[in-house]
């Protein structure tokens, strides 16, 4: 039969693959139910298994404060495998409470987790609801959270991508988190998954780490639209991070995040609650166990046990046992911890689409069981849609052209994140096709369900 290309031409854009699923993160809001339970008081940290895919853990400064946090698992088969609620009450003290759920990349020992362009691009969908603003001397995360290992041009990092907190004396909940409390400086700005985002770089001194004490530096995305809903890009900012000149070395992991602390004496309680969280690489299918096993360079880290990692902030820690917020300083330096991808823009064009050969219509775009313990970028120049042969696959080409091919006619359309139709593609032979759309994540469809998504950046 006869093949059929088209080339779609625009500004700065690249392809991520269909992941196994299209789900709008925005509209998964049901509460979930059941899962497990864990809580931990003298204890400081408990670490486990979540389904083959991630880890969890949960963490608290015992040197502050010994009362009661929590963290319940949903489990692998609800909300989207990495769902989680926490809660926490501490009157009138400092105290450091972290929850997170998430990929663990260094599963064979120190430095075995590859260099973020190693990985394909990774992602993290989440919807929550959570407790009002606090009043106190806090401060507090909520998004994506990991550590990277020390490398060329850079030491070790612990890394935030701040979507969203619970406020301060200083600052209510739906303003940014400033350098007041991240400490360290400004040094981007940087446009991702369709808002703005402020990089700080802080540097900490013979802190707790995920190596013992250590001088690591800190590196910050934060969002300056605070959301509770949708795609955080995370590749993304490592490369706007990556052209900031903050580098990083091998992965150690990143999580979804909730975290939450006090400075000073403060009375706190409150509690998050995600209806839905999921990470995911974009090889064309949900990552596995399995694929971690089979493949060197796009694979997905497995879940196992691990120590908790280290603190932004500053906290007592032993060389070999004692942890502060987010880090084990043990000998093995174990440790745990919308749908739109891009750093510039494009203007839209009020002439929608043009091609040759071709007609091309514009459309409008608008209960818990209580537990105790558990275990347990590069941008691919070519990337196919896991479909047969005969219907259609994309691939990216040098001259920013994106190349769509079939072995016979049909109808090609693109929809936006909200589902909207935003181009329809009557094909009938080789062309080439323009689009002048605002930037952001898209899908190319074939009979309304085969789908590849792209990014115009």
């Amino acid at each position: 039969m006869k093949k059929l290309a088209i080339a779609l031409c625009f500004s700065m854009a690249f392809v991520v693959p269909a992941f196994g699923q299209t789900v709008d993160p925005c509209s998964q809001s049901t509460k979930l139910s059941g899962g497990t339970k864990y809580t931990i008081t003298t204890q400081e940290q408990q670490t486990g298994t979540v389904g083959s895919d991630y880890e969890y853990e949960l963490w608290h400064n015992i040197g502050e404060s010994k009362n009661a946090v929590s963290i319940t698992v949903y489990g692998a088969n609800q909300g989207g495998g990495a769902a989680f609620r926490g809660d926490w009450n501490e009157p009138n003290t400092k105290f450091d409470y972290l929850a997170r759920i998430g990929y663990k990349f260094e599963k064979n020992g120190n430095g075995s987790g590859k260099l973020f362009t190693e990985y394909d691009d990774i992602f993290a969908d989440y919807n929550y609801t959570r407790s009002d603003r606090l009043n106190g001397q806090n401060y507090s995360y909520i998004g994506i959270y990991g550590w990277a290992r020390a490398g060329t041009n850079s030491k070790l990092v612990e890394f935030y991508i701040v979507d969203d907190w619970w406020g301060n004396q200083y600052q209510g909940d739906n303003t940014p988190v400033t350098t007041s409390t991240t400490g360290g400086s400004e040094v981007a700005t940087a446009t991702i998954d369709g808002a703005s985002y402020k990089i700080i770089k802080n540097s900490r001194q013979g802190q707790p780490s995920i190596e013992g004490n250590k001088d690591f530096d800190q590196y910050f995305s934060v969002r300056q639209t605070p959301r509770k809903c949708g795609t955080i890009s995370i590749t993304e900012h490592f490369k706007a991070w990556d052209k900031a000149g903050l580098k990083l070395g091998k992965l150690y992991e990143a999580k979804i995040l909730a975290e939450v602390g006090a400075y000073g004496a403060s009375t706190t309680t409150g509690w998050i609650d995600y209806s839905y969280a999921k990470m995911r690489m974009g090889s064309g299918t949900t990552p596995s166990s399995s694929s971690v096993a089979a493949s060197s360079s796009s694979s997905k880290p497995s879940s196992s046990s691990v120590a908790a990692s280290s603190s932004s902030k500053p906290s007592s820690s032993s060389a070999a046992a004692s942890s502060s917020s987010k880090a084990s300083s043990s000998s093995a330096a174990a440790s745990s911890s919308s749908h739109a991808s891009s750093s510039s823009t494009i203007a839209s064009s009020s002439s929608g689409v043009s091609q040759s050969s071709s007609s091309v219509s514009q459309s409008s775009s608008s209960g818990a069981t209580e537990g105790s313990s558990s275990s347990g970028e590069e941008e691919t120049p070519i990337l196919k849609n896991r479909i047969p042969a005969t219907h259609f696959s994309i691939q990216m080409q040098s001259d920013k052209t994106l190349r769509i091919e079939a072995n016979s006619p049909t109808v090609v359309e693109i929809f936006d994140l909200r589902g909207n139709k935003v181009a329809s593609l009557n094909v009938s032979g080789s062309q080439t096709v323009k689009l002048s759309l605002p930037s952001g994540i898209y899908f190319a469809k074939v009979h309304g369900i085969k789908s590849v998504r792209f990014v115009l950046r």
